[in-house]
């Protein structure tokens, strides 16, 4: 890739970045991390310039775009600066903690001409394009039963002591909630909300509960029905749970969608989201005219190295292409929204932006 990218933040997450950028053979100009040890090793790989502060990644005249893998909370303040910098972004999911913050990012890059991604990478899965490819033949769309179970090394998050992570700390305040914003809804569900949309498209009201130990500040289970747009339903579970071999690949990851159309059926599942390298998405579609069931087969990729792929390739070109900028905005209202109803206990209409 002809590219030049500047990365802010070294947290676990940028590994699967930093493994794109090699695969694609994506210049690295320069990275920043406040942790000069933690950056060091992406330095010496791409002979890349150290910064401590990353307002010299928006000012670095080789830098084209800016790829922002800091934690959720810095995600509005640091893009939105790298759009006014005439930069590019790619920013880790979710986009910002707010609808509104999101849509005005979308409406910056925009104005700017500049292109914006948020990197909900498992669209990206082989299985999730021909997934999208197949939905015409289902026809009218029933209903969508889609979840994310993440295990937490086994402990019980419902009745159990939760780790350290997941309780306040003396300011009142979660390591979970600084770093994410929010509990499985935030940390899990805003995948299977932007599926969600990138399949069967945005719906029209929510009604949701939530569980939440007392005490604590971040949500361990979240439950939502919402219409679509022509009568059809979803129901949505977001779970920090304790079973131990549930999923296809029997490890406690069990993310999965089924929708069911006047036309069939699309039953797709997704390996562990930071090991992706041992399993592919699963597929399967059922056609009603002819009574069968396909099973479709893929190799194994990692989903990060295909979103980088497709959103350096687009940066090269200057076109958007069919992610849009307002992807991360759509995300952050529904699941903002999902929230209030769990808050208010009472169902919510969707006003969409974009």
């Amino acid at each position: 890739m002809s590219v030049t990218v500047g990365v802010i933040g070294c947290g676990d997450i940028s590994r699967f970045h930093f493994e794109a950028f090699e695969q694609t053979g994506t210049k690295v100009a320069v990275i920043a991390d406040v942790d000069a040890d933690r950056a060091r090793p992406w330095c010496e790989k791409f002979n890349a310039e150290y910064t401590p502060d990353h307002k010299a990644v928006l000012s670095h005249p080789s830098v084209q775009a800016v790829a922002v893998l800091v934690p959720s909370s810095y995600h509005y303040s640091i893009t939105k600066a790298a759009l006014e910098a005439g930069k590019h972004v790619v920013c880790e999911k979710t986009l910002t903690l707010s609808g509104r913050d999101s849509f005005e990012l979308g409406q910056l890059a925009e104005q700017k001409g500049l292109l914006l991604f948020t990197s909900y990478m498992k669209r990206f899965f082989p299985a999730a394009q021909t997934a999208k490819a197949l939905m015409p033949k289902l026809g009218h769309i029933m209903s969508v039963y889609c979840r994310t179970y993440q295990g937490v090394g086994g402990v019980d998050m419902h009745t159990g002591k939760p780790p350290g992570a997941f309780m306040p700390g003396p300011d009142g305040v979660s390591p979970v909630m600084k770093k994410a914003g929010g509990g499985v809804l935030i940390c899990g569900g805003s995948h299977i909300v932007d599926l969600l949309m990138f399949l069967v498209g945005k719906p029209t009201s929510v009604f949701a509960s939530r569980f939440q130990r007392e005490g604590c500040d971040v949500d361990f289970m979240t439950h939502a029905l919402m219409t679509l747009p022509e009568g059809g339903s979803v129901h949505f579970e977001a779970n920090w749970h304790p079973l131990k071999k549930v999923g296809f690949e029997s490890r406690g990851w069990d993310e999965s969608f089924e929708i069911s159309g006047g036309g069939g059926r699309i039953v797709l599942q997704t390996p562990v989201w930071n090991e992706p390298q041992h399993n592919a998405a699963r597929l399967r579609h059922y056609d009603n005219e002819s009574e069968t069931w396909t099973d479709y087969e893929f190799s194994i990729v990692s989903p990060f190295a295909e979103a980088e792929k497709h959103f350096l390739a687009q940066i090269e070109k200057g076109e958007q292409g069919p992610q849009d900028r307002y992807t991360g905005y759509r995300a952050d209202y529904l699941l903002e929204q999902i929230a209030k109803s769990a808050n208010e206990g009472a169902p919510v209409k969707l006003e969409w932006r974009a």
